[in-house]
């Protein structure tokens, strides 16, 4: 059956709207990911799920938020340089290291099914939840790192295992990596975030590779998230927030809560 012009004509105008209107919905998503991975980290918990939501299969909107996760690792590492915190060379040699297990990560991501993924992604979403509220409680200073001699061989092996676990699915990555930079080598947390800037830009740039080769990356669906995540994590860190942090906390946390359980038995 062929359509009259007129009819055709509206159905692609109509199409063009709906995609307008899911760009739209993407950036605003991006941009409160961006918002929450500045204030309490744990926004790709939240991304996962929504785009699964939306009708993404779960190695779809792993990939494409990739694509969102690169645009704000380069605003975040940007901004951590222009304060003049920036750990060089040993965040190389973190990002280095995570990358290295990145890439066997994603490599394993890709060979397990949806339903298996899925599951483990409800799974992790919890444990995130309960990271969320604990967080705060982690924040100590220290007199002296601990990057030198035996700790740096102790780190590129955490960091190797932080990345391994962010190559395979990536939600909560920043957590591990705070942990690590805090417990491990003893940094502040704006320098254990510096780090962490640096590790998830270049951990993602492969992996977002890899899944783009097995065709799981939307890529003006990622652009619009890109968008999001940037203006949301620069935004956010520029601007004092009038808000007490722990009720952000609480709040994320239960909304992270509700979508793995709606995710579970979806």
């Amino acid at each position: 059956m062929i359509l009259p012009a007129c009819q055709l004509r509206f159905i692609l105008e109509k199409n063009n709207q709906m995609e307008v209107w899911q760009d739209l919905i993407l950036i605003i998503i991006g941009a409160f990911v961006g918002f929450i991975n500045t204030i309490a980290g744990g926004g790709s918990s939240i991304l996962y799920p929504v785009l699964i939501f939306m009708g993404m299969p779960i190695h779809l909107a792993i990939g494409t938020s990739r694509v969102g996760f690169v645009g704000q690792g380069i605003f975040s590492l940007a901004g951590f340089k222009s304060k003049g915190i920036f750990l060089f060379p040993f965040n190389l040699y973190a990002a280095l290291s995570a990358t290295t297990g990145g890439i066997l990560g994603a490599w394993l991501s890709l060979q397990i099914s949806a339903k298996n993924l899925t599951r483990f992604l409800a799974v992790v979403m919890l444990i995130i939840a309960i990271l969320i509220l604990v967080q705060s409680r982690l924040k100590r200073q220290y007199k002296q790192y601990r990057i030198q001699n035996k700790w740096l061989y102790i780190s590129i092996l955490v960091y190797f295992l932080i990345g391994f676990y962010g190559g395979f699915i990536q939600a909560g990555m920043g957590f591990f990596i705070i942990l690590a930079g805090l417990l491990v080598n003893h940094f502040s947390l704006a320098q254990a975030n510096s780090v962490k800037a640096l590790i998830v830009l270049l951990i993602t740039l492969p992996a977002l590779y890899m899944f783009y080769k097995k065709g799981f990356v939307n890529w003006e669906a990622g652009f619009a998230i890109a968008i999001g995540t940037s203006v949301g994590s620069w935004l956010t860190s520029r601007w004092s927030v009038n808000v007490n942090e722990n009720y952000i906390r609480k709040l994320i946390s239960i909304i992270i809560v509700i979508l793995a359980i709606k995710l579970w038995l979806k």
